[in-house]
């Protein structure tokens, strides 16, 4: 595809093809990349009047050929990092079975590492893999040399790196490879939007023209755009974290369980969180680093309060999952859903079992003072929590609860003569069996 760099393409208008109707403040974001083609005549790039032009991030050529540095890179990154550019650096990949023709993997992978740095500074996106040549290796050969600059550049950097091909050489030359998906994915095709290659779930950015028009660039550049918000990509060019980073990473990364970020990493107690299209991943010096994912996350999103996960979900046999967290508890059923259960109320169901307790799983979120359980009803009366059970519960809530006139729960369900009874702030219910029949009165 760069080596039909200036070949004439349809140049695409992205706003439209992406978000009919869609303001220009709410279209993805987007960005040219550029090599030595764009100085032709000598001339610098205007970052300054690229980014003016509503431009967002920009990938620049480091290197590339198995040992050269674009002649233009260093000027160029530091003129868009100055300009306030989101800059992404990428390596033009010359695979080869033979070390006396070009430099191996892991050889070409220091080389652009050494060129660009360990791009751990706020807007650095990962270093890019341009894979479009193939050196004469036939496909599982050529992924192995891929799979080991990008594992070598991923161990030098500490960050996830990109990788950029086009639709059909992914097809032919690497024969639909499935192992990548965990890579943020940079695709060229110039014409309709395309679909995911073979391993990802979606592309990241794309490449959808190399003709574009950009104020502040000499002749014609390659357009890119963004797949999702501006969140992800500042998130993508947060280059601090490295334990949040890692466990994206273990899951899948960009086509894992979490997928993209949506947002760059805030802080909370003890340490720093970030949430991804499917999940969150927290990292505390006190707990660890743990994702809150599926059931779980529905969970915890329903009431974040709940706080930062401090250990990882887990199930039973009987498929019931929970997940602790540092302010309560998060529990998931087929029959109950998923509810977290918050404060004093997830200590007393804690204390009195869990998933084991005479109350059992949560039906729903916690709502003033009490949550319900398949098995009765706990309520944070003023000297503790109290558990009213089952068709008790029932009754007060039908009478209104701690809202109606019996007020919160003052003690636990006694026996008296045959009867159950819980005593209310005024009042009593007992649970009688007449003729057979469960009874409250």
């Amino acid at each position: 595809m760069r080596t039909r760099l200036l070949a004439s393409a349809v140049l695409l208008l992205v706003g439209s093809l992406l978000l009919p109707g869609a303001s220009a403040a709410s279209r993805p974001p987007t960005g040219p990349d550029v090599s030595k083609y764009q100085h032709d005549n000598g001339q610098a790039i205007n970052w300054a009047a690229v980014k003016r032009s509503g431009q967002a991030f920009a990938f620049i050529k480091a290197s590339g050929h198995s040992d050269r540095v674009d002649p233009w890179f260093h000027r160029e990154w530091d003129a868009a990092g100055r300009a306030g550019m989101i800059r992404g650096a990428y390596h033009y990949a010359t695979p080869s079975a033979s070390p006396s023709v070009t430099r191996s993997a892991q050889d070409q992978a220091d080389l652009v590492v050494s060129t660009v740095g360990s791009t751990r500074e706020q807007k650095d996106l990962g270093i890019a893999l341009d894979l479009e040549t193939t050196g004469g290796l036939a496909p599982a050969a050529l992924a192995s040399w891929a799979h080991a600059f990008l594992d070598r550049v991923e161990a030098r950097t500490g960050r996830l790196p990109l990788l950029y091909t086009y639709v059909s050489f992914w097809s032919n030359a690497m024969a639909n490879d499935r192992s990548f998906g965990a890579y943020p994915l940079w695709l060229a095709r110039y014409g309709e939007r395309p679909a995911p290659l073979a391993g990802w779930s979606q592309w990241t950015f794309w490449q959808h023209s190399s003709s574009g028009r950009i104020p502040g660039i000499e002749g014609l550049v390659d357009q890119n755009v963004m797949c999702c918000g501006a969140g992800t990509l500042a998130a993508l060019a947060d280059g601090r974290s490295s334990a949040i980073t890692k466990l994206w990473r273990r899951l899948g990364g960009a086509s894992g369980r979490l997928g993209l970020p949506l947002g760059t990493e805030q802080a909370v107690p003890g340490g720093w969180a970030q949430t991804f299209q499917r999940g969150l991943v927290a990292t505390t010096s006190a707990h660890g680093t743990h994702a809150v994912l599926g059931h779980m996350y529905d969970g915890y999103r329903a009431s974040p309060t709940v706080g930062v996960p401090v250990a990882d979900a887990r199930a039973n046999a009987l498929g019931i999952e929970t997940q602790t967290f540092s302010a309560g508890e998060v529990v998931y059923s087929a029959q109950t859903g998923s509810h977290a259960i918050r404060g004093s109320l997830a200590s007393r169901w804690r204390a009195d079992g869990g998933t084991r307790s005479q109350e059992g799983l949560p039906t729903a979120e916690s709502v003033g003072v009490g949550q319900q359980f398949v098995g009765g009803g706990l309520y944070k009366a003023r000297s503790a929590v109290h558990l009213v059970p089952g068709a008790i519960r029932d009754r007060y809530e039908e009478l209104g609860g701690p809202s109606s006139v019996l007020g919160l729960p003052d003690s636990e369900a006694r026996l008296v003569g045959g009867a159950r009874v819980v005593s209310f702030e005024v009042g009593s219910l007992a649970e009688l069996v007449v003729a057979g029949q469960h009874v409250v009165v």
